[in-house]
């Protein structure tokens, strides 16, 4: 037998295994036609799906669609076999080999799961390791390996209290917690891509959904693994119970802003991108978190304030339930001027400058009459507090000082006048003497 012959022989004995390489020859073509379809429909450049997914892979790395649809059509054709092959058993027929296409499946799985595995990663190494072990285990099951290491892991038994846990379910339990959690940051991308993506929903709520889903997907990530590894969870009520107790008293700060953070997500009082003031501290809303809010200043530092904080203090919003707000400024200026044209100069001024809104419009009042100017005010509205209050304000005053001087109007300085009256004023060296009264002129007033 020559060379041709052994390999063919080896890898095609009759009729059935022609069928499985022409079956999965057939789906190879047919992965790469749907391949190049999907590609143009789903991930041109300017499609919305490839920037939502954009969120999930590392757009550096490169996924091949072919082994994934290829996989995908072998497990289909795979079923499809199985219950025709099952079919025909019933009938009284003999049914149909499929351990070709079973082992072609297999090999294409896991290597799509280290594809997309490493290219969900992002650079992370936890990832790059769990696909390896998932590669691993897929080529284990091929050799044969996968239940004799299994039946020897649980023969060895470690006794933990009233326990006997075997290394299996100490390794199923870690591996499957590590798993778990990559599963479920996973998810929380996915949740925040497409909540955060809505419009038409609150900020509150967004991040309200986001941290309640993180809460409830972390925790039966945990529950699950303990599952898996076979801890029965009955015996941990007491221990659940003892450890919530410690929890109450020794961290009760933490407890408190948690709570307080999900009752400013609840009730809206704060959300992100409003504008706040509290203890001195004037800035926007960056983030909520589930122990503080990150309020960014006009400096650009970032102040991370306790959510309870926020819920026992008083909280000046800006933007509550409207973003327009009112900034005031006082002008003095001379008694020899003519308010009506300065009252005129100093509303043009200000809706000279951009960010001041034309509705409604601005005003300027007499204020009144002080020692050394008149007092103007003037008042006008911004609907960008996020941008800054100060700067707006000292725009408008510049431009008030300019149309000022083009019209020659006086803006005064404090001025006082000293008279002093001429006379003597008597001396005496002793300082236990005593001065008579200075004469005064008559007040002829």
């Amino acid at each position: 037998m020559n060379p041709w012959e052994s390999i063919r022989s080896s890898i095609a004995n009759n009729v059935s295994d022609y069928w499985q390489w022409g079956t999965m020859i057939l789906c190879f073509a047919a992965a790469l036609i749907l391949t190049r379809i999907i590609y143009k429909a789903l991930f041109h450049e300017k499609a919305s799906f490839r920037k939502f997914c954009s969120h999930f892979f590392n757009t550096g790395e490169k996924i091949n669609g072919t082994p994934l649809v290829f996989s995908a059509l072998l497990w289909i054709t795979l079923a499809v076999r199985n219950h025709w092959s099952q079919t025909l058993i019933e009938k009284g027929g003999e049914g149909i080999q499929s351990n070709y296409i079973h082992t072609v499946a297999l090999i294409v799985s896991g290597y799509v799961v280290y594809q997309v595995a490493h290219a969900v990663s992002k650079g992370q190494l936890i990832p790059r390791i769990l696909s390896g072990c998932m590669l691993a285990i897929f080529i284990f099951h091929l050799l044969g390996w996968l239940t004799p290491l299994n039946e020897a892991l649980q023969d060895i038994e470690l006794p933990v209290g009233d326990l006997n846990v075997n290394l299996w379910n100490i390794f199923s339990s870690l591996a499957s917690l590590v798993i778990l959690l990559w599963i479920v940051s996973l998810a929380n991308r996915f949740v925040d891509a497409a909540i955060f993506a809505q419009k038409e929903i609150p900020p509150t709520i967004k991040v309200l959904i986001s941290k309640s889903s993180r809460f409830f997907l972390y925790g039966f990530a945990l529950i699950a693994a303990l599952s898996i590894g076979g801890v029965p969870l009955g015996g941990l009520t007491v221990f659940s119970g003892a450890l919530g107790l410690g929890l109450g008293f020794g961290l009760q700060k933490i407890i408190a802003n948690m709570i307080s953070g999900l009752i400013i997500l609840v009730d809206k009082s704060i959300k992100p991108g409003d504008v706040i003031e509290m203890d001195g501290t004037f800035g926007s809303i960056n983030s909520i978190h589930s122990r503080y809010v990150s309020v960014i200043t006009r400096d650009r530092k970032e102040f991370l304030i306790p959510n309870e904080d926020f819920v026992t203090n008083k909280v000046i919003n800006w933007s509550y339930s409207d973003r327009v707000i009112r900034v005031k400024a006082d002008i003095g200026v001379s008694y020899d001027t003519d308010l009506n044209l300065a009252i005129r100069l100093c509303t043009d001024a200000a809706q000279s400058v951009s960010r001041v809104i034309k509705s409604p419009a601005p005003v300027c009042l007499l204020r009144e009459f002080g020692d050394s100017a008149i007092i103007l005010q003037i008042r006008f509205c911004i609907e960008d507090a996020v941008n800054g209050v100060s700067n707006v304000r000292s725009q408008v005053l510049l431009a008030i000082w300019q149309s000022f001087r083009d019209n020659h109007i006086e803006i005064p300085f404090p001025q006082r006048d000293l008279h002093i009256k001429s006379g003597t004023l008597p001396y005496s060296a002793d300082p236990k003497a005593t001065l008579p009264p200075v004469a005064t002129a008559p007040d002829t007033q």
